[in-house]
């Protein structure tokens, strides 16, 4: 493995295992991002004031004394004021108690003018509050912190490593890192989309996930006080406790705190001329315990941010300032230590780092989307890949035996499928075959072969895999081939990208300058356009290799025999069974689970669409449960309407039959098996019945939920003559709109039933739609089975499902 490769493993690993976590936290810190802003515009009339014409602001030691004189009973711990006339002012009361709230104190807004208090709790407080805590502790306090923490660290790798993937080979095609084309379609957009976004995103993921980590561990926020030279705050003691009035009403504001107000009134006169030279947007009095002197907090007229606080303290006795720091008058290192918030929002660099940083927060979850999508992708590559491999059944014999040598150079899978797609061609030719992977050659490996088959993939911007990053060097050195070598590549790769191919051309045009001599020009192969890959199937054939052996999957012609509308007073669209035959007497084989792809060609596209096989071929014919799909605009979806409208009876349809072996039951198994689907989901779990009937196996249970049982319950008559029969034990129906519930309510009703299937050996397929019914059901499945049963399920392959 290639040191690149091992980090390209890291990459994805990080990817899959923190990546939901991170989808959260980046979504999450979107949603924060103008919280300040969000409140504000909810809770106008609590945060400001209408004042009449001629109204004239309390000073703060009137203000002070008519809220302590309506509530005496409280005691009030700081006075903010605004320089803005319809600014609410802020009263902040103490609290009995030790814990974080009583720290904080409670905060109310006051009408400047009038001292009247406003008791209302601020709208989306609460929601904000929540969505804090899912941000920094995913709801889960200390274990969150640490997931959140691990998360964050996760994503400073997958930057740095993202980065060394993309690092360019030559400078001049930097400017393919910071551009894409629109143009591009399926894995390579998505791939664009996650590298190219990724690389703009990358300076601002490193800012958020290095400031973040303060918040996360204490060692990191030690360490960066440390490495700036800056003491680390300590926290101070807490909020003032609460005064005891008099129960004589007309004693209401004793002595000590009249005179209190009125130091407090002549300390904020002191205040504003200490500060006329300056001025401020609003200012903060903390009122000392027990005397002492006069703590302020204020803002600059235009501060840099909402945490750029300016400090003063003021002498009670002298009215003297003994205290004053700004926070233009600190060093940087200062500056920085104090903003690691603003740093952290972007608000540090004003309302354009503010977006910035807001767009970067929520790229997480685009990173998150298509980093699964190309892992997915990557998964149904390598089963192609696995499934070619068995199918070919090819006899290969060590490298140094063989005179024939197929190579292949992949990324996701396609090249090395075609590989073995290619050797099970020459399967029959007197060639003695090896195949092996091109990073695992050296040239003078193949130097006294006689054929060499290249197949290559290119990868990002021209590149070699990262399997063939080590032979790729070889390419700057022309070795000797003897000219008898004959060789010919294949090269698979996209037009959309400026690089058509690079590779693969590259490894023709180094063989050629070795001596070797070429069969035919390079094939180059686009997005595995079926016309490409038919100049190599031709070459193969040319060598001798099987005519019978496609590298391409062409569809068959199959004649519609059978359409019948199944619910014909529905309330939702119209559902057809449809039933087909081979038009050509071919015999076609496949088995419960599998799925057959409707190809549908006009002038300029070929468009296609995948249906669950409802049947068996022991029953007669391939037969299809489809839901037609019609549009706003009146229209029918591609497929849905082909063959549930224009296809009439005895035309023939372009159909191919697509093993689905995640999907496939084994036939020896003849324990209990739990089947679940919705709407038209029924089509596979009907041809799995089916195979288990014949096999003569019924411990079968089926739940299945559509809208109405009298329009909607598709095959009703033949499950009935199932049940009745006992080739089906149990069948449990949710019908919505007369019920109201749903496969996955009943699925939870009959749990301790389910529960007792599973501990006895069930197999549970779930077949149906991805978004709403399966992941209901599989979060009914988690309720109702243990941690160990559920996860038995997996590892023993017992959970299947075909959902879309």
């Amino acid at each position: 493995m290639t040191f690149k490769n091992i980090w390209f493993q890291l990459h994805w690993i990080l990817g899959i295992t923190a990546g939901l976590v991170l989808m959260v936290v980046g979504t999450t810190g979107g949603i924060l991002s103008f919280e300040r802003e969000i409140l504000r515009a909810i809770n106008t009339d609590l945060m400001e004031v209408q004042p009449d014409k001629n109204a004239v602001a309390l000073t703060p030691e009137k203000l002070l004394r008519r809220i302590q004189a309506k509530y005496p009973e409280r005691t009030i711990n700081a006075l903010t004021l605004s320089n803005n006339p319809f600014e609410a002012a802020r009263v902040n009361f103490a609290l009995e108690g030790t814990g974080k709230r009583a720290r904080k104190g409670e905060t109310r807004y006051v009408d400047p003018y009038t001292g009247n208090v406003r008791w209302q709790d601020v709208k989306g407080k609460s929601f904000f509050r929540t969505v804090l805590h899912l941000h920094r502790r995913l709801l889960l306090d200390q274990p969150g912190k640490q997931i959140v923490g691990a998360s964050t660290i996760a994503l400073i790798i997958l930057v740095l490593s993202g980065l060394y993937l993309r690092w360019p080979k030559t400078w001049s095609s930097l400017k393919t890192w910071f551009t894409f084309n629109v143009q591009k379609t399926g894995r390579s957009f998505v791939s664009s989309l996650h590298a190219v976004i990724g690389t703009w995103m990358m300076i601002f993921l490193l800012l958020v996930s290095f400031t973040g980590l303060y918040w996360s561990y204490d060692w990191y926020r030690a360490g960066l006080y440390a490495i700036s030279g800056v003491p680390q705050p300590v926290r101070k003691g807490g909020p003032r406790a609460p005064q005891k009035q008099s129960n004589d009403l007309s004693d209401t504001v004793s002595r000590e705190t009249d005179s209190s107000f009125n130091m407090a009134g002549h300390a904020w006169q002191a205040f504003e001329q200490h500060v006329n030279e300056f001025g401020y947007s609003s200012a903060t009095l903390r009122l000392p315990k027990n005397g002492g002197d006069y703590a302020f907090t204020y803002f600059d007229p235009d501060p840099q941010h909402p945490r750029a606080r300016n400090r003063m303290t003021v002498s009670a006795e002298t009215g003297e300032s003994i205290e004053h720091s700004r926070y233009e008058d600190k060093a940087l290192n200062e500056k920085l230590m104090s903003s690691m918030l603003p740093l952290h929002t972007g608000e540090y660099f004003g309302i354009i780092g503010r977006i910035l940083l807001f767009i970067a927060s929520l790229s997480l979850l685009l990173f998150g989307i298509t980093g699964f999508m190309l892992y997915l992708d990557r998964r149904k590559t390598a089963k192609l890949r696995r499934e070619a491999k068995q199918q070919a059944n090819l006899k290969t014999v060590p490298l140094a035996q063989a005179d024939t040598v197929i190579v292949y150079a992949s990324q996701n899978g396609s090249a090395e499928r075609l590989a073995w797609l290619t050797g099970q061609i020459l399967q029959d030719t007197d060639r003695a075959i090896a195949l092996t992977g091109l990073g695992e050659l050296t040239p003078e490996q193949l130097a006294d072969k006689s054929l060499v088959l290249l197949i290559a993939s290119t990868f990002g911007e021209g590149e070699a895999p990262d399997s063939a990053r080590r032979f790729a060097k070889h390419l700057e050195t022309v070795v000797d081939f003897k000219p008898d070598l004959q060789f010919a590549v294949l090269a698979l790769g996209d037009s959309h990208y400026e690089h058509f191919c690079t590779f693969g051309l590259a490894l023709d045009n180094w063989m050629r300058q070795s001596g070797a001599t070429a069969l035919q020009p390079c094939t180059t192969v686009d997005k595995l356009n079926p016309k490409n890959l038919q100049a190599w199937q031709n070459l193969l054939i040319q060598l001798g290799g099987n005519r019978e052996v496609s590298l391409i999957a062409e569809p068959d012609e199959w004649r519609l025999t059978e359409r019948t509308l199944l619910n014909p007073d529905s309330q939702g669209m119209p559902t057809y069974h449809l039933c087909f035959e081979p038009a050509n007497a071919k015999t076609v084989d496949w088995q419960a689970g599998d799925l057959v792809e409707l190809t549908l060609k006009d002038n300029q596209t070929t468009a296609t669409r995948q249906y669950s096989i409802a049947s068996i071929p022991e029953t007669g014919g391939l037969q299809l449960l489809v839901r037609q799909v019609r549009f706003e605009n009146n229209t029918f979806g591609k497929g849905s309407g082909f063959l549930t409208d224009s296809l009439t009876l005895d035309q023939t349809a372009y159909l191919t039959i697509q093993s689905h072996s995640a999907f496939h039951l084994d036939t020896n198994h003849s324990g209990p098996l739990i089947l679940i689907g919705n709407g038209t989901g029924l089509a596979g779990l009907r041809a799995h019945l089916q195979q288990r009937i014949q096999h003569g196996h019924y411990r079968n249970w089926l739940l299945f939920g559509e809208r109405n049982q009298a329009s909607d319950f598709y095959y009703r008559d033949e499950l009935n003559d199932w049940l009745k029969n006992g080739q089906l034990e149990k069948l449990t129906t949710a019908f919505s709109r007369e019920q109201a519930g749903y496969v996955q309510d009943k699925l939870r009703e009959a749990g301790e039933e389910i529960k007792n299937w599973v501990q006895q050996g069930a197999v549970i397929l779930v077949c149906g739609s991805a978004d709403t019914m399966a992941k209901a059901v599989d979060d009914a499945l988690q309720n109702i089975l243990s941690p160990t049963d559920y996860q038995t399920l997996l590892e023993h392959n017992r959970y299947l499902r075909d959902i879309y």
